[in-house]
């Protein structure tokens, strides 16, 4: 199944821990979420890099943060999502959380699939 909307954050560098970073996305429609990927130019290498995508504040993973392991490059989420993120409301804001731990050039996106109901309702008008 091909997404319908990719959201993209990027970051040259990073500066503390737990960093809300970068634009905040706002849905045009309802949406689930497929995929969430990380790509570092520069490797962790004080420790693991997690990253948490909040949807109005609250996380649509579950209790365990996604990571990046120490002086790896690349991970893709595709089974982690919490049930009740399941479907992400229009108009809600999505936000990105990185504990950067020595990473450079961090690229995050986050592939959607738009809910059903909300296309064929857009065929209608």
């Amino acid at each position: 199944m091909a997404a319908d909307r990719i959201l993209s954050w990027y970051m040259h560098t990073l500066e503390g821990d737990n960093t809300s970073v970068g634009q905040v996305h706002i849905l045009d429609r309802d949406y689930q979420p497929r995929v969430a990927r990380v790509h570092v130019k520069r490797a962790p290498d004080s420790g693991n890099m997690t990253f948490d995508i909040k949807d109005d504040g609250v996380s649509i993973f579950g209790s365990v943060l996604p990571r990046l392991l120490k002086g790896g490059t690349s991970e893709e989420i595709a089974e982690d999502f919490k049930p009740n993120a399941s479907t992400m409301a229009k108009y809600s804001l999505l936000t990105l959380d990185l504990t950067p731990a020595g990473a450079a050039g961090i690229s995050v996106q986050l592939e959607l699939v738009a809910e059903q109901d909300d296309e064929a309702d857009e065929s209608d008008t």
